[in-house]
């Protein structure tokens, strides 16, 4: 009977811990079997040239993101050694929408930690490469009871980029073997942003 109990015990565990992780992949749409593939941060990563606004291009599309349109990031000193963040744009609605947080840097140059206020667990901001004037790729994946669940975006300093520059931006993905085709433009048409 003991027994039975305790294996009844670590089975609601494991079950709590799958349903809480497949909780967290729902968000994500890109969903794949395997592992994440290897990649390398920029190297090296300075932050005071990347602080300031980006605009959102393209992204690996996930629920929480679904019809929004407007989207942008500002990025600031928080003078503790932390940035501060700031994400907006306008929901499916035409309603503002907006989070605020925090990155601090790891032991590993362009690996980020990112913790959004609201969001219980700490997020991976991996910049791939950037030319801090133009664009920037940003990537994040786990790996998750056998498959990998991927997240990207492409940000710039302008609300559009030329193809050379989207050219420029892909080949930080491409050359690590990350899928492309999942990226969704942001619609940045008719944007009223808000302060920097």
């Amino acid at each position: 009977e003991k027994i039975f109990s305790t294996r009844l015990t670590n089975m609601q565990s494991l079950l709590y811990v799958v349903s809480a992780a497949l909780a967290c992949v729902t968000h994500v749409q890109v969903i794949k079997p395997g592992k994440c593939p290897e990649f390398v941060t920029k190297d090296p990563f300075d932050i005071p040239p990347y602080l300031g606004m980006w605009y959102e291009i393209t992204k690996f599309a996930n629920i929480d993101q679904l019809g929004t349109t407007c989207n942008y990031a500002v990025y600031s000193d928080n003078g503790d050694g932390t940035v501060g963040v700031h994400n907006a744009g306008l929901d499916a609605e035409g309603n503002v929408s907006e989070i605020y947080g925090y990155v601090e840097e790891s032991d590993i140059p362009g690996r980020l930690l990112l913790h959004l206020n609201g969001v219980p667990v700490v997020g991976d901001y991996n910049v791939l490469d950037t030319d801090y004037e133009t664009w920037t790729a940003v990537y994040s994946c786990g790996n998750l009871l056998g498959v990998s669940v991927e997240q990207a975006w492409i940000l710039a300093r302008n609300s559009t980029l030329t193809e050379e520059q989207r050219a420029d931006v892909l080949a930080a993905y491409t050359k690590w073997g990350i899928d492309i085709t999942h990226f969704t433009d942001t619609p940045q048409d008719d944007c009223t942003y808000g302060p920097n």
